[in-house]
């Protein structure tokens, strides 16, 4: 268990390593402390750099520390998940006993400490603690969404992302399908197509209608760009051909990237290879309705 820790260990200091040579000193960690003196609260905040940010994450799963913190005799540190699933309750480092001395310091430390949402560049203003700043992160909204444009590298929040998308791309070839919630609208897919970009004509909102080339035929889902804990939206997709219908109603699925766009769930619809017969475009009807799920 040592060498697996100590393996684990140096690798990510020369990760860390390699990166800090391509970074300047202060674009290193910079934490915020608060505390209070004497009977009266007195301002005592100020900020400092954190050159090695690992002192703050557990050194066995790497994952920042929250409270409780257990320490060994001899001072190491892990987090009571890993002193739960630690063998014999015997420290990684030393093999002292662990999981039943807290370490009041590090969890003072880890109360104190505040510091910025990761997604701060794209627009979020919360300011956390450290211990609680993966749980923020994981449901923030202003998680950064990529440009579904082809070439484009434009990364923001996704409420910047419509009007970038309608300045930078809008009138090119490439563009994509306008459409107006709640009314149907017509895309053409060619066997080969991987991604139609659409965008909601008022509000602007990014869509994309991924095709997937199966064994079957092509499977399509439309995905909208924007973070996974935001609403879905009711969606319907038919195909119509030879006097048959394929009909889809089910919701769109969020997603922050369009090379991320998967169709691990039920939220496709299956159109067979002969359906519009060979060589013959793949005409699609598409609603969006701006009620959710």
């Amino acid at each position: 268990m040592k060498k697996v820790i100590a393996a684990r260990s140096r690798k990510r200091k020369q990760d860390r390593s390699r990166a800090q040579e391509e970074v300047s000193d202060d674009e290193h960690v910079t934490v915020k402390a608060s505390g209070k003196k004497g009977s009266y609260a007195q301002d005592k905040s100020f900020s400092f750099f954190l050159s090695d940010p690992d002192v703050l994450d557990c050194p066995i799963c790497f994952n920042p520390f929250t409270t409780p913190v257990y320490q060994c005799e001899n001072g190491h540190v892990a987090c009571s998940v890993c002193c739960s699933r630690i063998l014999e309750k015997k420290c990684a480092s030393c093999s002292l006993p662990i999981g039943s001395i807290r370490s009041r310091a590090l969890e003072k430390v880890l109360e104190s400490i505040q510091v910025p949402c990761t997604n701060a560049e794209y627009g979020c203003t919360e300011t956390l603690r450290y211990s609680d700043k993966s749980g923020h992160e994981s449901q923030c909204n202003f998680v950064p969404c990529s440009c579904p444009h082809s070439d484009c590298d434009f990364v923001s929040s996704f409420s910047d992302l419509p009007a970038h998308y309608r300045t930078e791309h809008g009138s090119s070839a490439s563009a994509g399908v306008r459409f107006l919630y709640d009314k149907p609208f017509k895309v053409t897919l060619d066997s080969d197509d991987d991604v139609t970009i659409l965008q909601e004509v008022n509000g602007g909102k990014l869509f994309i209608v991924q095709n997937f080339v199966a064994g079957l035929g092509n499977a399509v889902s439309v995905f909208c760009i924007q973070p996974e804990l935001l609403p879905n939206y009711r969606c319907q997709i038919s195909a119509k051909s030879n006097g048959c219908s394929l009909v889809m109603n089910s919701f769109t699925k969020n997603t922050q990237n369009s090379a991320m766009a998967t169709i691990l769930s039920s939220r496709f619809l299956v159109i067979p290879t002969d359906y519009f017969g060979a060589g013959q475009p793949r005409n699609l009807e598409i609603s969006i309705f701006r009620s959710y799920e």
